[in-house]
C-alpha cells in the first residue's frame, strides 16, 4: 500500500510542473572607434537566464546539469559568430569570441563541443530571484585585427540550452519532479563602431636659398592622413602666424616673405574654412585598406612682392581634421 501511494504523489507532481523558461539575452560592447576595434581586444559580458520556478535549493542536491551549446549564429566565419552591418555583404567583419569564463579559456564555437554546468556549480548560480532561477554568465571578447567602417554592428548566437533540473525535494537520488527539457537563447550582441583619425603626417615646407623672390622654386609634396575607412572628412590648413588678410607670410624679425599653399597642381589655395577646404573624396591617393588619404599641394613664394631683406624666414601652419 505504502508503495501505491508513493507511486500516485509521483505521478501527480510530474504532471503539475510546467517546463523551465529560457528568455532571450542581449548584449553590447557600446561605442568604440574603428582603430581601437582594429588594435584592441574588446569585452562584455551577458547571462543566459535558465528559469525553472519557485521550488527549494534543497531540490539541487540530487543531479542537476544545464548544458549550453552555440549552434549557429546569423553569420558566422571559422566557426565563431561575426558582428556584421545590416545589409552589408562586404568584407568588415569583426568575429567574436563567446565564452563561459573571463579569461576565455573555454570558448563555445558553432557546432563545437557543449558545456555543462553540474551539480556544484548551478547552487553557485542561482539568480538573483531566488528559487530555480539560474543566471549562466556569458563573456564576449571581439577579434582584434580588423579594418571596418562605422556603423551599427549585430550578430545573433543562438545557444542551445538542455537542462535537468528537479523541481522539488529529491528522495535518495530520485527526484520526485525532474525538470527536463531543451530549446534555444538567442544572444543578440551590438556594437558601434564611430569615426575617427589618428595619423596626420605633414612634411616641413623648405624653399631653399634664393636672392630674388622670383628666384624660389615652387614646391610640391603630400600630406597623409589616417582616418576611418569610407570615413567622410574635411582637411584644412591655418593662415598661419603671421597671414595678412588671407595671404600667408614668413617672418625673419619685422620682415616679411609672401607664400601660398595651392591644392594639388592648380591655384586653388588650400585654406582653413569653406571651400578652401580639401574633401576626403578629393584625396589625390588612398591606400589599399581605405585607411590612408594623400592630399597633393603645391608652395609657392609670390612673386608680386618686392625682395625682402636677406635672412631665415619661417612659420608654423597647423593641419586639421573636420569630421
Amino acid at each position: 500500500m505504502i508503495k501505491m501511494l508513493l507511486l500516485v504523489l509521483l505521478l501527480f507532481s510530474t504532471a503539475g510542473q510546467a517546463a523551465c523558461t529560457l528568455p532571450a539575452a542581449t548584449a553590447s560592447f557600446g561605442s568604440l572607434t574603428s582603430f581601437a576595434v582594429n588594435s584592441t581586444a574588446s569585452t562584455t559580458s551577458s547571462s543566459a537566464n535558465v528559469n525553472c520556478g519557485s521550488g527549494s535549493t534543497l531540490s539541487l542536491l540530487g543531479n542537476n546539469n544545464i548544458t549550453l551549446q552555440l549552434t549557429s549564429a546569423t553569420v558566422t566565419a571559422n566557426t565563431r559568430g561575426v558582428l556584421k552591418r545590416s545589409g552589408d555583404t562586404g568584407t568588415d567583419n569583426i568575429p567574436l569570441q563567446l565564452c563561459t569564463d573571463s579569461a576565455c579559456t573555454s570558448e563555445l564555437r558553432v557546432g563545437g563541443t557543449p558545456y555543462t554546468y553540474n551539480q556544484a556549480q548551478l547552487l553557485n548560480l542561482i539568480g538573483l530571484l531566488g528559487g530555480l532561477n539560474f543566471s549562466l554568465p556569458l563573456y564576449l571578447r571581439t577579434v582584434p585585427g580588423q579594418t571596418v567602417a562605422a556603423g551599427t554592428y549585430t550578430v545573433t548566437l543562438n545557444l542551445a540550452v538542455t537542462y535537468n533540473i528537479c523541481t522539488s525535494l529529491n528522495v535518495g537520488r530520485l527526484c520526485l519532479t525532474p525538470q527536463t527539457g531543451s530549446g534555444v537563447i538567442p544572444l543578440t550582441t551590438t556594437l558601434i563602431v564611430t569615426n575617427d583619425c589618428t595619423t596626420i603626417t605633414a612634411p616641413n615646407i623648405s624653399f631653399g636659398s634664393a636672392p630674388l623672390v622670383s628666384s624660389f622654386p615652387s614646391v610640391s609634396q603630400t600630406i597623409n592622413v589616417i582616418c576611418t575607412k569610407g570615413s567622410v572628412y574635411t582637411v584644412g590648413l591655418s593662415n598661419g602666424n603671421y597671414a595678412s588678410g588671407s595671404v600667408r607670410n614668413m617672418a625673419s624679425n619685422a620682415n616679411r616673405l609672401s607664400y601660398e599653399i595651392y591644392k594639388g597642381t592648380s591655384s586653388n589655395r588650400w585654406g582653413p574654412s569653406g571651400s578652401e577646404r580639401q574633401a576626403s573624396s578629393a584625396a589625390a591617393s588612398v591606400s589599399a585598406d581605405g585607411l590612408t588619404r594623400g592630399f597633393a599641394y603645391r608652395a609657392q613664394v609670390l612673386t608680386n612682392q618686392n625682395t625682402p631683406p636677406a635672412g631665415n624666414y619661417s612659420d608654423s601652419v597647423v593641419v586639421d581634421i573636420a569630421f
